[in-house]
């Protein structure tokens, strides 16, 4: 809203307010121009001016309040079929006024002057307490309703989130039993043939079944894993590394620990994102890649000598099925991402001092 609007605007927004803010305008400026005109007249007229002034204080600033409220309260969190509760708790407040001194003046001790002063005082007081409760009470339903509304909501999303745990369930039964037994089968049969006769052909059918058997587990631990978080527990960083690597096909790449620090996480998911960031650091680095894991403030990171993520594919590295690799399933940095999100963990990827990736865990408790 203008903080000086021209004549103009002023008539061009009060021709497009509802009826209920319009009233309120045009009762808070009639008690306002009543109070000028009270306190003008006392001072041309030589009436009592303090009298006058006091008047224009209980009259004219409740006068202002209610104009200023008519013309803003249709940009308010107060919805327009609310307004008629608001006008009812105004209409009750001057009621109240109203009866107040009504039972004043039934009091035989008590001398009451019903002048038009005393009405107008009335009148402003109560219109505006009732109005200042109409308000609050009208705020106070809608916050409710809008509670209620994302409580449904809430409800509805955690009914589809279920759901879609249900199939994903499914979608994991399939792969760890339908998929699963053929392939074994199959590599079975193959391990077989390679005995009577191997051949380039029977390998690279090997390499074929190696490469579904690690999409698969792949598949399965985001299926299966989600963002569970089961245990957390003190995990000792450089040797839970140390075990990882004996547990990746790692050729001639080099581990360095470079931290002693121990951390707050569970150990079972730790050990797949560490897992994960070793064998991507192979197939991107190259089979005499050197790893190095160590900690920083508030957190740890997993750096190599390697060709490096370009700036530009960075946030495009953790989508699923993204893979620059001729051999990678795409899904490890997935895995990656999804254990760090269980921890609430954040990730950032930077270039590491041998020129390489570094994946670097910040958000990290350190026991």
């Amino acid at each position: 809203m203008e903080l000086s609007p021209s004549p103009t605007s002023l008539i061009r927004r009060l021709s497009r307010l509802p009826l209920f803010p319009r009233l309120l305008f045009a009762g808070g400026s009639a008690l306002l121009l009543a109070a000028v005109a009270k306190v003008a007249v006392a001072l041309v007229g030589g009436g009592d001016v303090p009298v006058a002034l006091l008047e224009f204080v209980f009259v004219g600033t409740p006068g202002v309040a209610l104009a200023y409220t008519g013309l803003r309260l249709p940009e308010s969190e107060i919805h327009q079929e609310q307004y008629p509760r608001v006008l009812g708790w105004v209409l009750g407040g001057v009621l109240l006024m109203y009866g107040f001194i009504l039972l004043r003046a039934l009091h035989p001790a008590v001398a009451v002057q019903w002048s038009i002063g005393t009405q107008v005082i009335a009148v402003t007081i109560g219109s505006l307490g009732g109005l200042a409760v109409g308000i609050q009470e009208t705020k106070a339903n809608t916050r409710r309703e809008q509670l209620r509304a994302r409580t449904e909501e809430l409800k509805e999303r955690e009914a589809e989130l279920e759901r879609k745990n249900e199939e994903l369930e499914r979608f994991a039964s399939v792969l760890s039993h339908d998929l699963r037994n053929p392939l074994s089968v199959a590599q079975g049969n193959l391990g077989l043939a390679r005995e009577d006769a191997d051949s380039e052909r029977l390998k690279t059918v090997a390499d074929a079944h190696e490469r579904m058997a690690t999409l698969i587990e792949d598949l399965l631990t985001l299926t299966r894993q989600g963002d569970a978080i089961r245990d957390m527990e003190s995990v000792e960083l450089g040797a839970l590394a140390t075990a990882c690597w004996e547990n990746v096909a790692t050729a001639e790449a080099t581990l360095s620990v470079e931290t002693a620090d121990t951390i707050r996480a569970d150990r079972d998911r730790l050990q797949q994102l560490l897992e994960n960031l070793f064998r991507n650091a192979v197939e991107h680095g190259g089979e005499d890649v050197i790893i190095t894991i160590g900690t920083v403030g508030g957190g740890f990171y997993v750096a190599d000598d390697g060709p490096g993520i370009p700036p530009e594919d960075r946030d495009r590295v953790f989508e699923n099925g993204y893979s620059t690799a001729r051999q990678g399933t795409g899904l490890g940095l997935s895995i990656v991402r999804q254990v760090a999100a269980a921890h609430s963990w954040e990730i950032d990827v930077t270039e590491s001092e041998g020129g390489g990736a570094r994946f670097e865990f910040s958000g990290v408790e350190f026991a």
